[in-house]
């Protein structure tokens, strides 16, 4: 009777340590579910997006911020949150309220959705691994690269310039090595230069877990306030970003699609202000669909990218195939 008792105990310490090994690693979202299976509303800025947990033995992270976390039984403790959590085949699934989080390791995130398969490119007979959100340098450092990066950048005097899209690249090699740097979009040399010298400060902490050479691409999205904007045009975007925002947020989706529509008649151009247009043709999308209109969504959710960009990829999923 005391050997049953001894291997019951020691049979339920293996499942427990077992469950909690496999927690461990990163896991990207697929969507958000409510408990009933059911989609979330499609005005919930949840239905599409882009959010990784990283978790470790005392410590879960979710999207780069880092909280201590107390493993019991089928519990996720967090700071100021708990979550269920089981798995169902290659699904982790974390439950917190109402809401269910359906995660997968990055590997399985691929083989279910191949688009994000690794994609090579020859450049001057070189095979280049490119990178996209499941694929993607490590960065081991307790800052963000994009911190990482900051702290070595002056901030720009945004009152002085217009230009405020960043775009540059850079190989690293399968040795971790930083090379070949291009800026592809410029905005001030002062800020190439940094951004150059940052980029090799921060070489030590890479790496490159492929085997092969990979091509990175980074992009940096400044923003101004309203009273600081040079021209009427990017007021007149920021009024229609507000204004169609607020008829969205009250469920008014008519008077939205007006708002947004107007988006179409301006003249900005440099990617100056992309996020805000992502933002309010992501938004006209939703309220086409609101509104029964699937094909006029659909245009609009296409304007902000493809199914491999996270913003839009379950509307385009559910609604545009």
């Amino acid at each position: 009777m005391t050997k049953k008792i001894f291997f019951i105990f020691c049979l339920i310490g293996f499942i427990k340590n077992y469950s909690q090994q496999k927690l461990k690693g990163e896991w990207i979202l697929d969507r958000i579910v409510k408990s009933d299976g059911k989609n979330l509303e499609i005005n919930d800025p949840r239905y599409s997006m882009f959010l990784f947990y990283k978790i470790n033995a005392n410590e879960v992270s979710i999207h780069n911020t880092k909280f201590k976390a107390k493993f019991n039984k089928d519990l996720i403790n967090l700071e100021d949150r708990t979550f269920k959590y089981w798995f169902e085949e290659d699904y982790l699934l974390l439950q917190e309220g109402d809401d269910i989080s359906l995660l997968l390791k990055p590997e399985d995130f691929i083989k279910k959705h191949p688009e994000f398969k690794p994609k090579i490119e020859i450049r001057n007979n070189d095979s280049l691994l490119i990178a996209n959100k499941i694929i993607h340098p490590i960065f081991n450092n307790e800052k963000t690269f994009a911190s990482f990066l900051s702290q070595f950048m002056e901030k720009e005097n945004l009152m002085d310039i217009n230009d405020l899209y960043f775009k540059g690249e850079y190989i690293l090699t399968k040795d971790n090595k930083i090379k070949n740097v291009k800026i592809l979009d410029k905005l001030t040399p002062n800020y190439e230069t940094q951004f150059i010298q940052a980029l090799k400060q921060a070489e030590k902490y890479f790496k490159n877990p492929y085997g092969i050479d990979m091509l990175v691409t980074h992009e940096t999205h400044l923003s101004k306030l309203y009273n600081n904007l040079s021209y009427k045009s990017d007021k007149k975007l920021f009024d229609i970003i507000s204004e169609g925002s607020k008829y969205f947020n009250e469920n008014k989706f008519e008077k939205a699609i007006e708002k947004f529509s107007k988006l179409d008649e301006l003249q900005i151009k440099d990617n100056r202000f992309i996020m805000r247009f992502h933002e309010g043709y992501t938004k006209l999308g939703i309220s086409y669909l609101a509104v029964g209109e699937k094909d006029k969504a659909c245009i609009n959710f296409k304007k902000v990218g493809n199914i491999m960009d996270f913003q839009v990829r379950n509307f385009l999923i559910d609604f545009c195939k």
